[in-house]
């Protein structure tokens, strides 16, 4: 049973001082086959919080690592790959005795790790308090998946956000859908694209520089066409 993740005000203030970018980050997903197979795994806010923070990591083409802890060896090889590129570490998931040992290990080497803190579990909610209050005193960043969201977004470079990857990639976030599933010639209403996530998508495009409006992704048919309206003249 996942327990009630706890209120930004029962966590004790980070101390680190430095900003997260979505052109540094590499994101730790760690134990999501364990967590998954919890009964009440699906509807839980932990699950939501982690698929968000995976759905914008895939828009934002920041690389996706998944920890299985039975067999951490050829991540944990992997990441070290990943984090001489990019400097900033992300960890969502489970929160394990071994998983502190690494992050510790990490830490020692790059002090740049960020745990989103509603988007971990530990055994139960005064570990998770604790643990959080003990990393926010090595100065480890951590924030909620809401600022997590927020600070990727504004991060993020114009020419990917404009790009026709970068243009799929937030259509396939605000639609809940993987890129590959979306059909480039279907209309896009036929997808239930509804006018918060048009809102959303077009004040994205908008503050990075293109030329569009609600009315016009209303009216561009299918994804292929809003795609090349984008491109074009943004």
């Amino acid at each position: 049973m996942f327990y009630p993740l706890p209120k930004k005000i029962q966590l004790a203030a980070s101390s680190a001082n430095w900003s997260l970018s979505s052109t540094q980050s590499v994101l730790l997903v760690i134990g999501l086959q364990q967590l998954r197979a919890e009964a009440d795994w699906i509807n839980s806010e932990l699950a939501s919080n982690v698929q968000r923070c995976i759905q914008k990591a895939q828009a934002l083409d920041v690389p996706i690592l998944d920890l299985d802890l039975t067999n951490p060896a050829e991540t944990m090889q992997r990441l070290g790959e990943h984090l001489s590129n990019r400097q900033q570490l992300v960890v969502t998931g489970l929160i394990t005795p071994v998983v502190k040992q690494l992050l510790e290990h990490i830490h020692s080497v790059s002090e740049q790790i960020c745990v989103i803190n509603d988007a971990i579990t530990l055994p139960n909610l005064e570990q998770h308090v604790q643990w959080i209050e003990k990393i926010s005193s090595q100065h480890m960043l951590h924030m909620n998946t809401q600022s997590l969201l927020r600070l990727w977004s504004l991060s993020a470079p114009r020419e990917f956000i404009l790009s026709e990857r970068g243009i799929l990639y937030a259509v396939a976030e605000a639609l809940g859908m993987q890129p590959l599933e979306l059909d480039l010639g279907q209309d896009l209403l036929a997808y239930a694209l509804d006018s918060v996530a048009i809102m959303s998508l077009v004040g994205l495009w908008r503050a990075n520089g293109a030329n569009i409006s609600y009315e016009d992704v209303l009216h561009s048919q299918n994804l292929g066409k809003l795609i090349k309206q984008l491109t074009v003249h943004s």
